[in-house]
């Protein structure tokens, strides 16, 4: 079964203090990026879902995210 991660990044904020998602993940479906390199702009940056195939949902990344900024489908 195929497990979509969806993201609010209206909700996820600048992801580089939080990481919570990036270090929970043991399989670690989450990466941290800016398609501006040289952007120091919060909402630059954002938390990818890559690997989706490797999610088991477990269901973690959820409980973890302190903004309820990550939805299993």
């Amino acid at each position: 079964m195929k497990t979509d991660i969806i993201v609010n990044y209206d909700k996820c904020g600048d992801p580089r203090e939080c990481k919570k998602c990036l270090q929970i993940c043991a399989p670690a479906l989450f990466l941290l990026y800016s398609p501006d390199d040289e952007s120091d702009d919060p909402d630059v940056w954002r938390v990818d879902v890559a690997f989706t195939d490797l999610c088991t949902r477990c269901g973690d990344c959820v409980e973890v995210c302190p903004k309820e900024a990550i939805t299993l489908v």
